[in-house]
């Protein structure tokens, strides 16, 4: 019997899951430790900034912490419903927590890109649920719904509705019944916030996000070394990812392909924006790291080879650079 190679041991090992959660810790006690003023939830949407921004209490810096495990969990449970792997893995969740650990590094506070990608996995149970389904009106209304309320955090995140249609047209799932449907569920949040607003006489809590939403920077402007960096080793992930897919996606079933191709469009338009817009882009940054995950957790679940588990050990390893890099750039 052939020798299990250290990429095949890891991915399906029983305990890769709770050691990722006790690395996660011990990098967050470290950075704590070492990062003398750990940022705040800032970035965000004014809504967010005015009337959710926690303070910086120590009581609040494992707040992320609790939501990113809460993604996770939720990344376990889409997989085993929608199949995105063929096994019930659960490596997507491992990927994503080293992600967030490193790319939000010393904000310990809750930030309104964790809401709002908590926020976006909710939606993708009720979009993915109409495929071949075009009376599934409910469901698509309240996938956008779930989008409409990661606006109120993240207003950019209203950017992502046009590729909702895009993705239930690829689905086969598009008519004009579910197309108004997301629309409604879109507007449906902010109706309620019209009516708080009119209620007490402060019109500048609605029109707030769509200011938010209409304000752009300059492009590239905040796009330094370290976030360069961070980005170039995400979008390396992201490609290898995407591209042994559309080598091998034969593979899989014809679902499946549907599901992955709107990950790869979802990840390559937030990584466009991301890149031209890295002040606003930073709080988008969660939901694209939900969609590399993804994406990762399928290409070293079933990728084999020799090739295959030396990108894998080189990914680790950049994982642990990125880290010790962020954390000297940041004290």
């Amino acid at each position: 019997m052939a020798k299990k190679r250290f990429q095949a041991n890891v991915v399906a090992g029983r305990y890769t899951l709770p050691a990722t959660l006790l690395i996660v810790v011990v990098c967050r006690v470290v950075g704590q430790a070492l990062l003398s003023e750990p940022g705040l939830s800032g970035g965000g949407g004014t809504l967010w900034r005015q009337y959710v921004c926690l303070s910086p209490d120590a009581a609040f810096y494992w707040g992320s912490f609790l939501l990113h495990v809460a993604v996770g969990w939720l990344l376990i449970v889409l997989n085993n419903a929608y199949a995105f792997i063929r096994t019930r893995a659960s490596f997507q969740t491992s990927v994503y927590l080293l992600l967030m650990t490193v790319f939000g590094l010393g904000l310990y506070v809750p930030r309104a890109g964790d809401v709002a990608s908590l926020l976006f996995v909710v939606s993708l149970f009720f979009l993915f649920r109409c495929y071949r389904n075009p009376p599934a009106t409910g469901d698509l209304f309240l996938s956008a719904v779930c989008l409409s309320l990661g606006s109120l955090a993240v207003p950019q995140f209203l950017y992502l509705l046009p590729l909702y249609v895009v993705g239930v047209y690829t689905f086969q799932s598009l008519t004009f019944r579910g197309f108004f449907a997301l629309l409604v569920g879109c507007v449906l949040p902010y109706w309620f916030l019209l009516a708080h607003a009119y209620w007490y006489g402060q019109m500048e809590l609605f029109t707030a996000p769509f200011q938010d939403l209409a304000c752009f920077q300059p492009l590239l402007e905040g796009l330094d070394r370290r976030r360069l960096f961070l980005l170039g080793y995400l979008f390396v992930l992201y490609a290898v990812s995407a591209g042994r897919f559309l080598a091998k996606g034969y593979e899989d079933k014809i679902r499946t392909r549907c599901y992955l191709r709107f990950f790869i469009l979802m990840g390559f338009c937030l990584f466009v924006y991301v890149l031209l817009q890295p002040v606003t882009g930073e709080q988008l940054v969660p939901v694209l790291l939900v969609c590399v995950s993804i994406l990762a957790g399928h290409l070293f679940v079933l990728s084999r080879g020799r090739v295959a588990n030396v990108f894998f050990i080189l990914a680790l390893l950049g994982v642990l650079a990125l880290f010790v890099y962020n954390l000297w750039m940041l004290s």
